[in-house]
Order: structure tokens, then sequence, then C-alpha cells
């Protein structure tokens, strides 16, 4: 299984001008399997990985129901999944093998294949071989160029919350960002919509139209919140009452309105019912998102990476109590580190700063050196599993230790939590 990992790691980024060209054509070798299951995609900003896990529950209560996800936390069978149990070591090896010389037949001709397009065309051969009944696909970066969009039509597209993040590949406007993102619109297919700001719905709009498409979204005054803190949100939406769900945080209230609006409009194509799909939402976990993985020190973890994400989660901690607040980051260069170094430190009583084992990692004494500049008493130590070890260390009975910045690093810090 190492070999074959390092196999699919070692292939990096894409290189030269991206498009969908390279996995077309190595799709074809299998005979185009994205064309034969029912799919249903999703892109955005924030809000991808859990819509994705609540629909993913509900369906399949009834349905074979597959999952292509990413970044993965533990280890990168987690990518792909079905019924919630990930793709078997045997399983992904042999795609590995399999796909290895096609893949080299095209790196020769000069379609050199990135890591994430090798792990999207493994997805969609296991996910056709195992006759699955949906697959729900989440886009990697963006939409319109993004190797998950070589499906032809969708059960449904979907796009969640749109915010500024990888401009360096997306663009440097939300406008621009949100054309990206409705790539996944297609031809004929309903597409379902988070309510963003009015320039992205503008863009959004605009594609329905130009795709003869149908589009369902939602306003948030149709929401009646009844409980939203540390311990679980309730709230009702349209005809669904008392909704409840585990996973915390009020922009997971507007997640979740989502899914349901979704789910209410296949419940008949999948047989779910309403009780089906509640049930579903209220044991829907979505791990490295506000997750408790230490009662003793309490220890929390929170992929944040961005100016929309840092504010729910910091909008969040304030229906959580704690003494004081020990903050642990780092967080990728491409990132509004600025924005997040700013946030985190006026409200942080610790904050200690870390590296992330990554290509597109923050240099750490650059990033040490900025967030200094923030708070003067920083703690900087660049191995993060010491850093977490501190961490939990200086915590008090009634404090609370929150790291948050980088999915890659929660990986890390979870995988840390496991040893112990």
């Amino acid at each position: 299984m190492t070999e074959a990992t390092n196999y699919i790691l070692n292939r990096g980024t894409s290189k030269g001008v991206h498009t969908l060209d390279k996995i077309r054509l190595l799709l074809e070798e299998f005979d185009n399997p994205q064309d034969k299951i029912q799919t249903i995609h999703i892109a955005g900003t924030n809000g991808k990985g859990s819509t994705t896990k609540m629909l993913a529950k509900a369906l399949a209560s009834k349905n074979k129901t597959a999952t292509f996800t990413s970044p993965y936390i533990r280890r990168i069978n987690e990518a792909i999944a079905i019924n919630e149990c990930n793709i078997s070591d045997d399983e992904f090896v042999d795609l590995v093998k399999r796909l290895k010389k096609p893949i080299e037949m095209l790196d020769n001709k000069g379609y050199y294949l990135s890591y994430f397009e090798v792990l999207t065309a493994m997805a969609y051969i296991y996910f056709y071989e195992q006759k699955v009944d949906v697959a729900i696909i989440e886009t990697g970066l963006g939409g319109l160029l993004d190797s998950t969009n070589i499906i032809k039509k969708p059960l449904a597209s979907v796009i969640t919350t749109i915010s500024m993040d990888h401009m360096n590949i997306l663009g440097d406007s939300i406008e621009e960002i949100a054309y990206q993102k409705a790539g996944i619109i297609k031809e004929n297919c309903p597409v379902f919509i988070y309510p963003n700001d009015s320039v992205a719905m503008g863009v959004f709009s605009k594609k329905v139209e130009d795709t003869n498409s149908s589009s369902f979204t939602f306003s948030k005054d149709e929401i009646e919140i009844k409980q939203a803190d540390d311990k679980a949100n309730i709230f009702d939406f349209r005809n669904y009452k008392d909704v409840k769900l585990k996973l915390l945080g009020k922009h997971q209230i507007y997640n979740a309105c989502l899914a349901l609006l979704i789910l209410d409009y296949f419940k008949k194509d999948f047989n779910i019912d309403e009780k089906i799909i509640k049930d579903a939402l209220e044991n829907t976990e979505n791990i490295g998102r506000l997750t408790t993985i230490s009662s003793n020190p309490r220890v929390i973890v929170d992929g944040s990476h961005n100016k929309e994400a840092i504010d729910a989660l910091i909008d969040t901690l304030k229906s959580f109590s704690y003494e004081k607040l020990i903050i642990g980051f780092s967080v990728l260069n491409d990132k509004d580190y600025e924005y997040i170094i700013r946030r985190l430190s006026k409200i942080a009583d610790e904050l200690i700063v870390t590296s992330i084992d990554n290509p597109r990692a923050f240099d750490f004494d650059e990033l040490s050196d900025i967030t200094k500049e923030k708070f003067k008493a920083a703690i900087t130590i660049e191995d993060n599993k010491k850093a977490y070890e501190y961490s939990k260390n200086i915590c008090g009975r009634n404090d609370l230790v929150l790291w948050c910045g980088s999915l890659y690093l929660i990986s890390d810090i979870i995988n840390y939590q496991s040893e112990d």
C-alpha cells in the first residue's frame, strides 16, 4: 500500500496549462466509467465536505452511495468510499497497478497526469465497477477545469458557499471565482445553490440560463434557529421541523438546509423519507470540522483556512465556555494569512505557530515573524508534533485548545492524538 500511495502522491500537481484533456484521455482507456454512473457534483469554497457527508448519510440508508472527497485526514483511502466504507488497501493497490501503463503512455506523449487527476480517475473506475446507485463527487479546486468535471450529465450540480480562496488559480474577485465554480453546471440539469452574495448569484443565474437548467436556492430568513451552541444545532426549515445536527457551528445549519433542499428533491427517486433524512443529518460527522479529539485536556480541531471559514469558526467559539483559549495554527502560502493571523490573535490567550509538511506550506520563520508582529507573545515551535504536545501541556482544567488554519495540519494533529 505504501508503494501505491507514494506512486500517486509523488505525481504532484499539474504541469503546464491545466485542461481536462489528460483525464479525458486516461478515462477513455477505461471506456469512460464516469458517464455510466449517476452523480451529484459539488463545488464551492467552503462547506463541500459537510454537505457531501450529509447527503451521503441519508442516501446510503437505502442506496449504494459513493463519495469522492478531498483532502483526506488520516489515510488516502478516505478519498474514495462507498456507504462510508473506504476503499480497501488491496482494491487501491490493484487500481494503481491497472492505471500505471496508460498513465505512463500518456506521460510519454506529453500528457502528465497529476496526483489529483489520477485519484479522480481511480474513483470513477471504482464506483462504476462496484455498481453504485449514486456517487457524490466533490471538486478538488474550482470547477470548470477541475478533473472531476469530466462528467457530462450529473443528476445535479451543487454549489456551496463562495469566498476568496486560491486566488492565484481561480481569480482575484468573487465574480471570477464564481465563474470557475459555475463550470460544473451542465445542460438541462438541476442546480442547487447556497445563498451567496449578489455578485456570485448573478454569475450562477447567467450560467443556469445559458444551460437551460433549473435552479433551486433558499433564503436564510426561512430558517428558525432554536439552538446553536457547543452541544448541538436545532432548527426548522420549511416543512422540516426540529432538525438536529451533530455538526457544530451556525454555518452548518446553512449547509444542512442546502442538503435538505437536495434530499427533498430526490427523496422519491432514492426511496428516502423525512425520518431517514432527519436521522441522517443528526448523525452526520465530518472529522476535522469543529471536532473534539480530546476531552482531558479539551482539544478541538477545525480545518478553517480562509476568511469565511475563520469568521464562522470565531463566531461559533462564542458559544463555547472556557477560561483560557490556546490556539495552535499554521497556513499554506496561498491563503490570506494576514487576515487569519489578525483574527486569531484577537481571541487567543496563547498563540502557537508551527509548520506544515507540504510543498505549499508557508516558510516557518517568515510566518513566525509575521505572527509576532500581531501577537508579540506568540510561541513558535517548528515541529508540529512538539507544538501539539506543548499546547496540551499548558492547557488548564477549564481551558480550551483549538488547532486550525489548514486541513493538512489538522490531519497531523488528529493522527498524533490517535497515537496517545
